[in-house]
């Protein structure tokens, strides 16, 4: 009686270790990144070295894709929790019927730019020029709409699919300008190597504001109340990114040594001011607006609700 009654007690001293490890235990969250590890990520890795997430109980992990094409079918296909992608391959997604959605923004601000060698001073300039874009298609009702601020149309250029070569494709030559490099990452990189440019931003020209870097899940995923705790988080570690930035970077560049250069320095910094101040705000006025533009322009052809799009997560 007395092996049974010491065997009992051990098993319930066994049992209430893992019910303290597992009360304990972190809640893990996959972070499918849109390219490869950049200051547009700063919020995330601000809410990592701050204790952001651990305090909300979530071990976060960021993977960055082989393919920067890849992000939203990897989540579509269970091989993540979230994915970082862009509002129009959103979109496009929702009108091709695959389950995703959008429950946060960590970008709210566009980054898209049209970028031209700096003998072109004015959009009108582009007539019978060479126009790069990274992915065929995806670009094509931006630069349309533009184009139509200056009284020109898509068929006034010729477009060159230059794969994500943007920066070689226009110091090269190969093209005249191209749509699609990033205003925080391309640009200055054209400029830090002297190369005379011009520039122009889509939401001067008639495209309607958008934000430039969503998170996005199944719709089953949505509702997780831990994706809530990752946007709270994500929003504690912005706010203390904008204070101490510097000590950010330099954590980021010990564990990332890769963006210890005078570009990514100079990126980070022009980033700051673009990062969403409330991630897991769903601002559904500036994304119907967006929706509507993208149905005009025929990037996507069918009306759905906006809870395909999007919904409002709550902790």
């Amino acid at each position: 009686m007395l092996k049974i009654n010491r065997l009992l007690s051990v098993l319930m001293i066994m049992v209430g270790c893992l019910i303290s490890v597992y009360a304990n235990a972190n809640d893990k969250i996959t972070v499918v990144l849109d390219w490869f590890l950049n200051a547009g990520h700063q919020s995330l890795l601000a809410a990592q070295y701050s204790g952001a997430f651990q305090r909300h109980g979530l071990d976060v992990e960021l993977i960055a894709p082989a393919d920067p094409s890849t992000p939203p079918r990897l989540v579509a296909a269970w091989q993540g929790d979230l994915a970082i992608s862009y509002p129009i391959q959103l979109g496009m997604m929702v009108d091709q019927h695959i389950p995703l959605m959008q429950v946060g923004s960590l970008l709210d601000t566009p980054l898209d730019t049209l970028i031209t060698n700096g003998t072109i001073k004015s959009l009108k300039e582009l007539k019978g020029k060479k126009i790069g874009v990274a992915i065929a298609g995806d670009q094509h009702a931006i630069l349309g709409t533009m184009l139509e601020s200056a009284g020109l149309s898509l068929s006034d250029v010729q477009l060159v699919n230059v794969n994500f070569q943007l920066e070689q494709a226009l110091m090269t030559g190969a093209v005249d300008g191209v749509i699609g490099a990033g205003r925080n990452y391309e640009l200055i990189d054209l400029q830090q190597r002297k190369i005379p440019v011009s520039f122009f931003y889509p939401e001067q020209y008639g495209v309607p504001n958008y934000d430039e870097l969503i998170f996005i899940t199944r719709p089953d995923k949505a509702k997780d109340p831990k994706i809530a705790r990752f946007m709270q988080a994500l929003k504690e570690g912005n706010a203390y990114l904008q204070t101490h930035s510097d000590e950010i970077f330099n954590k980021a560049i010990k564990d990332h040594p890769e963006l210890n250069t005078p570009l990514n320095k100079a990126a980070w910094q022009a980033t700051l001011p673009l990062d969403s101040k409330d991630p897991g705000k769903i601002d559904q006025p500036k994304i119907q607006k967006y929706i509507d533009f993208l149905m005009k322009k025929g990037v996507i052809h069918q009306q759905h609700p906006f809870l395909d799009y999007a919904v409002q997560t709550k902790e």
